[in-house]
Parts: C-alpha cells; sequence; structure tokens
C-alpha cells in the first residue's frame, strides 16, 4: 500500500494509529469484533460510539478518518470511510491495490455512470484540443 504506521501513544486519544504516505494522512481505529458483519452493514448502527469517537478526533479535515473491522472467522480486515455526515464502505481502492473480500463486482458493472473510454479516440481527442489552442 505504500503507508508507514505510526502508533498512538496517547491514551487520550481513541484511535489506534496513524497511517502516512506522501500523498494522505489515515487515522485508523482497528476493532476485532466476535460476529460477521452483513453486507449491507452499517457502520454508524454497528459502532456507534467507535464512529462518534472518530469524528470529535482534534485532527484537520483533511485527515481521512477510518475503521477497519476484522471477525473471528475472517482474515481480512474491511475498511469503513468516516465522514462528517456519513460512512461509507471501501470495496476497492486501485491506488492501494486494496479490494475488499465483500466487493460487490457484478454491482459495479452495472453502475450506470461506468464510462469506457477508448483510448486512441481519447489521445486524438486530446491532440486535436492542443491544436485549436496552439
Amino acid at each position: 500500500m505504500g503507508y508507514h504506521w505510526l502508533s498512538n501513544t496517547d491514551p487520550a486519544l481513541p484511535f489506534d494509529g496513524l497511517m502516512y504516505s506522501r500523498a494522505a494522512v489515515v487515522v485508523v481505529i482497528l476493532k476485532k469484533v466476535r460476529h460477521a458483519l452483513s453486507d449491507t452493514c452499517i457502520i454508524e448502527k454497528k459502532l456507534p460510539d467507535e464512529v462518534a469517537a472518530i469524528r470529535i478526533l482534534p485532527l484537520p479535515e483533511y485527515v481521512l478518518r477510518e475503521i477497519w473491522i476484522r471477525t473471528q472467522n475472517e482474515r481480512a480486515w474491511r475498511r469503513f470511510y468516516i465522514l462528517p455526515e456519513t460512512t461509507a464502505e471501501i470495496e476497492f481502492n486501485t491506488a492501494e491495490n486494496y479490494r475488499n473480500t465483500h466487493y460487490r463486482e457484478k454491482e459495479w458493472e452495472k453502475a450506470p455512470y461506468r464510462l469506457d473510454i477508448p483510448l486512441p479516440l481519447l489521445a486524438k481527442n486530446l491532440a486535436k484540443q492542443r491544436d485549436e489552442v496552439l
């Protein structure tokens, strides 16, 4: 993933650590739970105290907030973005080469906003725009 890990040494701040890279800083709460999460889990209802705690951390807005959950029967972490108004499970992140084991690929393939841009056509249009500017 390209991140470095820094453990939290201040017990007054309720998070486990910071991940950082050249492009991002992420504060993380790690949680191990006994029972599996459903594929449609709403993390605000499952872990309301942790979500509230990570939202009120005294950190700048550009610091991303995530909760990672692992169950006793799964070997992988499920990652959730914690945003000011909502939460979202991270299904895949190509920049980090992360893919959630619960990734619903068939639903993403049916998404109405999916675009396939043929690269030769894109290159032709970019060259045309460049020539118009010059």
